[in-house]
């Protein structure tokens, strides 16, 4: 069955295909599943569902993270597909070897969200940026209100 791309409410996916309103979510679960809807919406607003002909792929990645939390935004110059954990301190250190002075700029802003120090300073040592990452959190203590870095990590 070929479904029309667009947004939909439920009743109107319903409406549309012809079905009743438990057929068309049971439908939009199914075709959730294979990747062809995304949902947004839900709580006190109405649920819409984008539906595409093509399977869409959830990232999970760099760009993602820091354009939660950062004001200044970030347009992916790259496709981050992580399969796993990808926490603010994997972004930090991939902000820093990415390099731009834009994304480095963003990064700052996530050690104000960091909850394993000592995940982030393993994964600086592993990928060797450790000094780059007391440099960074120097700026970003001066220019943004951050939380304190632990006394054991600090030099």
């Amino acid at each position: 069955m070929i479904y029309k791309e667009g947004k939909y409410t439920v009743e109107s996916f319903a409406k549309k295909q012809g079905i009743k309103r438990q057929s068309a979510l049971n439908l939009l679960s199914k075709l959730k599943a294979k990747g062809l809807v995304t949902t947004s919406g839900g709580g006190r607003q109405k649920r819409i569902y984008t539906l595409t002909n093509k399977p869409q792929e959830k990232t999970n990645g760099f760009y993602e993270t820091v354009n939660k939390y950062s004001p200044e935004k970030l347009i992916p110059k790259f496709k981050h597909k992580v399969i796993g954990n990808y926490t603010i301190e994997h972004a930090i250190i991939d902000g820093i070897q990415i390099g731009d002075s834009r994304t480095i700029e963003a990064t700052k802003y996530l050690f104000n969200h960091i909850k394993n120090w000592k995940r982030l300073f393993d994964l600086a040592k592993e990928k060797k940026v450790t000094k780059t990452i007391y440099k960074l959190y120097q700026e970003a203590r001066k220019t943004i209100k951050c939380k304190t870095m632990p006394k054991r990590y600090l030099k």
